[in-house]
């Protein structure tokens, strides 16, 4: 079936009644070291911060790769049709819970934001209980990703929740889940958000999603700015050990992130996610951009 999309570009209505027609953006993204994945050799790789260039160096002569991560802001319809080859699915990342500067709609939806994000400079949370919000991501942003290809969605930040805990800010997210659900009908990864998915499970919502993923169980990130990294506490990790084992149980996929040079801890890693049927992606950069 051909799904059609009728527009990219999105008029908004914002304040006293005045509208702006924003136009399609472009993006950015984020180094790696893959770890075979749990179920063979259909491997996990989450490339956010590739270029196209680095993306088809990285991609096009790899079978290994079974799901992709990509921004698919940064690249053509075409270039996303080429990555699918071997059967790869690709799922395109979207940002739901804050705002970077970098953005061509940034001057827009400033008016909107409610606090600086810790360690990344030039973005910022932002009110997802916002009518204009959730429409321009709906029918803007996810409409141009789906439009070139993207086989899922992989929505980022909605740790919103975590700093305002606010019914309007929860139902702000679950408005936009289910939106994306009931217009494009694919497959939805939560990336962090441990609160609110913990939410969605408590109130029976987890049909709005098929999967999470975790950063930093086995890991942590020491120094953003240098790249330095060291090993998660025992509590942060048992923590996060029982949210990924109920999530499992609830029936969602669980894939990880992981940033660490420690062979060691990859090593454990590894055996942890062969022992669960977790899928994981082990980084020694911050920077997601594929070049191993």
């Amino acid at each position: 079936m051909i799904r059609t999309i009728s527009a990219v570009v999105m008029c908004v209505v914002l304040g006293a009644g005045a509208s702006v027609c924003i136009p399609a953006y472009n993006a950015k993204a984020t180094y790696i070291v893959d770890i075979e994945s749990p179920d063979g050799p259909r491997g996990y790789g989450v490339y956010i911060g590739a270029t196209a260039e680095q993306l088809h160096a990285k991609l096009d002569n790899d079978t290994n790769i079974g799901l992709a991560i990509i921004d698919a802001q940064n690249v053509s319809a075409e270039d996303v049709g080429s990555l699918k080859a071997h059967g790869r699915r690709i799922y395109s990342y979207l940002n739901v819970g804050s705002l970077e500067e970098f953005r061509d709609y940034y001057s827009t939806f400033e008016g909107l934001t409610l606090s600086a994000y810790d360690n990344w400079p030039g973005e910022y949370w932002i009110d997802v209980s916002e009518q204009a919000w959730q429409d321009y991501v709906v029918d803007n942003i996810a409409a141009e990703l789906v439009l070139k290809g993207a086989d899922g969605f992989f929505i980022d930040n909605t740790d919103v929740y975590y700093l305002y805990q606010h019914s309007w800010i929860y139902k702000g997210l679950v408005k936009i889940l289910t939106r994306l659900k009931d217009k494009y009908h694919l497959p939805i990864i939560i990336n962090g958000g441990d609160m609110f998915v913990s939410k969605l499970m408590d109130d029976g919502n987890t049909a709005l999603i098929d999967g999470i993923n975790q950063e930093s169980v086995f890991s942590t990130i020491e120094d953003y700015e240098n790249g330095v990294f060291g090993e998660q506490t025992a509590m942060d990790r048992a923590y996060m050990e029982e949210y990924l084992a109920r999530a499992y149980k609830q029936g969602l996929f669980v894939y990880m992130i992981e940033y660490t040079q420690d062979m060691r801890l990859v090593d454990k890693i590894r055996e942890f996610c062969q022992q669960n049927g977790y899928k994981c992606y082990v980084t020694d950069s911050l920077s997601l951009d594929g070049n191993v």
